[in-house]
C-alpha cells in the first residue's frame, strides 16, 4: 500500500520533529539540566580510558572493566529501587540525587588520591607504573572503578525517569529523549577529543570531570519533579498511588476512571433515547 504523506496521517515530518528538538536547547528546563546530561557521556572517556589504561596493566584493565560494568546494573537496579520505592516522585528525586553524589564524589576523591603523586613524578603527562593483579596499591584505583559505575547508571537511570516525569508521552517525551541523547553524545565526543595527555594532563581531565558532575548535581536540583501530584495540571506525570497496599501507575488509575465515567454516559444516553 503507498505511504500516505504525513500531513494526510496526522503526523509531523522529520524536518519539524527535527526543530522542535533543536528548540529544546533555548528552554530554561533544558539550559538547567544540560550539564547533567553531558556528564553522562562526557564523564567516560576519562574513566575508562585515561585512568584505566594509565593505571592498569592488560589483564587488571579486563579484570576492572567486567567489575565496572557490573558495578553498572546493581547501580541501575538501586536506582529503580530507590525512585520506586519513594513516596513521592521529588523525595524520590533527592534520593537518588544524593546517592549519586556520594558515590560519585567518592570515586574522584580516590582517583585524585593516585593521580596527584603521578602529576607530581610527571607532569603533563601524569604518567605511572601499571598495577597487576593483586599488587599492592591496586585496591584504590579498583575501588574508584568500581564507585564511577555504580554512579553513572544510577544518573543514566535518574535522567530518563526525570524525562518522564517532567513529560507527557508522544511527541513531547520522544523530543526530550532526543535531546538528552545529543547532549550525552556531545559529551562523549568532547570527553575522547581531550583523552590525549598532551592536550589536557589527566590531573586536569579528573578535576574537570569531576566539575562536571558537581554543577550538573548541584543544577538538578532546581529542576525537580513537584511534591505533590496537582490533578488539574495538562502535563500528564508518571505518578504512582497505592491501592490496598500496592503501588499502581496513577495515570493508568485515572484513564481507567476516565473511561468507565465516559461508559456510563453512554448508558444514561441509551436509556434516554429508549425512553
Amino acid at each position: 500500500l503507498p505511504l500516505l504523506p504525513p500531513a494526510a496521517r496526522g503526523g509531523s515530518t522529520w524536518e519539524g520533529e527535527a526543530k522542535a528538538t533543536l528548540r529544546l536547547f533555548g528552554t530554561r528546563r533544558m539550559a538547567v539540566l544540560f550539564p547533567l546530561f553531558w556528564y553522562t557521556g562526557f564523564n567516560q572517556p576519562y574513566q575508562l580510558n585515561t585512568f584505566g589504561d594509565r593505571f592498569f596493566d592488560s589483564r587488571a584493565l579486563g579484570l576492572e572493566l567486567a567489575s565496572f560494568y557490573l558495578a553498572e546494573v546493581l547501580g541501575a537496579a538501586l536506582a529503580g529501587w530507590t525512585l520506586d520505592t519513594a513516596s513521592t516522585p521529588r523525595a524520590g528525586a533527592l534520593r537518588q540525587l544524593a546517592a549519586f553524589g556520594l558515590a560519585t564524589s567518592a570515586a574522584y576523591a580516590l582517583a585524585l588520591s593516585v593521580e596527584v603523586p603521578a602529576a607530581r613524578a610527571h607532569w603533563p603527562t601524569c604518567s605511572t607504573p601499571r598495577l597487576h593483579l593483586g599488587e599492592e596499591g591496586v585496591a584504590v584505583p579498583s575501588l574508584a572503578f568500581f564507585l564511577w559505575g555504580l554512579s553513572d547508571s544510577q544518573v543514566q537511570a535518574y535522567a530518563y525517569w526525570l524525562l518522564r516525569q517532567l513529560h507527557s508521552g508522544g511527541d513531547e517525551l520522544a523530543r526530550a529523549v532526543g535531546f538528552y541523547k545529543m547532549v550525552q553524545s556531545l559529551g562523549w565526543s568532547v570527553g575522547f577529543l581531550l583523552v590525549p595527555s598532551w592536550r589536557l594532563p589527566p590531573l586536569v581531565q579528573n578535576l574537570a570531570t569531576a566539575a562536571c558532575g558537581a554543577l550538573g548535581l548541584a543544577l538538578a536540583l532546581r529542576e525537580l519533579p513537584p511534591a505533590r501530584i496537582d490533578s488539574r495540571s495538562s502535563s500528564p506525570l508518571l505518578r504512582v498511588v497505592r491501592i490496598d497496599g500496592e503501588r499502581v501507575d496513577e495515570s493508568a488509575v485515572e484513564s481507567a476512571g476516565g473511561a468507565l465515567q465516559q461508559q456510563q454516559q453512554q448508558q444514561q444516553q441509551q436509556q434516554q433515547q429508549q425512553q
